[in-house]
């Protein structure tokens, strides 16, 4: 198992070093690891960052940034399975799909009010 986890952690290493995007990886206390994946043009700027588990599968919370740090999407995996509420910022609406099992259950679209 923790020659997988290598294997995996290897994977993403090079695939981030081929696109010149910094990728910081962190060993959490419940057998996570979490991603925090850096804009290319900006290695400073975070543009997304969420979990992996053991078995290398997205897991938990996933959170997509702009470059001015503002969310642009949170998303939730289970075990690599599209699971719960997905919510999408856009300017002037959020778009929220719920998902069971990777198949969209519902869609809504909300308008944005800013006072």
């Amino acid at each position: 198992m923790k020659t997988f986890i290598n294997l995996v952690v290897m994977l993403f290493c090079i695939t981030a070093f081929s696109q010149e995007q910094k990728v910081v990886y962190q060993k959490m206390d419940n057998d996570l690891v979490k991603a925090t994946y850096y804009f290319a043009d900006n290695s400073d700027i975070v543009e997304r960052e969420g979990y992996f588990n053991k078995e290398g599968k997205l897991h938990d919370t996933w959170i997509s940034y702009d470059l001015l740090g503002n969310k642009k999407a949170i998303a939730t995996y289970n075990n690599g399975v599209k699971e719960g509420v997905w919510t999408y910022f856009k300017s002037d609406k959020v778009n929220i799909v719920t998902y069971q099992e990777n198949k969209i259950i519902s869609v809504e679209e909300k308008a944005l009010v800013v006072n």
